[in-house]
């Protein structure tokens, strides 16, 4: 997660493949245009919604998503155990940290998982 985190200038959204012990990152387009921070939560229910109605976009072989924001130095994962993942990403951040949405994308996230089942 932080090797894709470190590539990242802009927030992005990663999908996770991997076999529970090794995972590889990958970022992907979102509808709407580019992911900002302030339309993270949004998007992640426009996502969830997608994969609701189109399981194949959650692959076996997709071990999880997760959220990156560089701006603020942090990341957020949620894999196919229902667990959500809070990363700490070095560096200073460039950004105000905005606590107050750390939650809703971690909703995103899990619901983005929870579509598939």
């Amino acid at each position: 997660m932080k090797a894709v985190a470190a590539t990242c200038d802009a927030p992005a959204l990663v999908t996770l493949t991997g076999d529970g012990t090794a995972f590889t990152g990958e970022t992907v387009a979102v509808p709407g245009g580019p992911l900002t921070a302030e339309t993270a939560p949004a998007t992640l229910a426009t996502m969830a919604a997608l994969i609701g109605r189109h399981p194949a976009l959650f692959p076996g072989d997709v071990y999880g998503y997760a959220v990156i924001l560089p701006g603020e130095r942090v990341a957020f994962a949620a894999d196919r155990r229902g667990i959500t993942h809070h990363i700490l990403l070095s560096g200073t951040a460039t950004e105000p940290v905005r606590r107050d949405r750390w939650g809703a994308i971690n909703d995103g996230l899990t619901a983005m998982i929870n579509a598939a089942h």
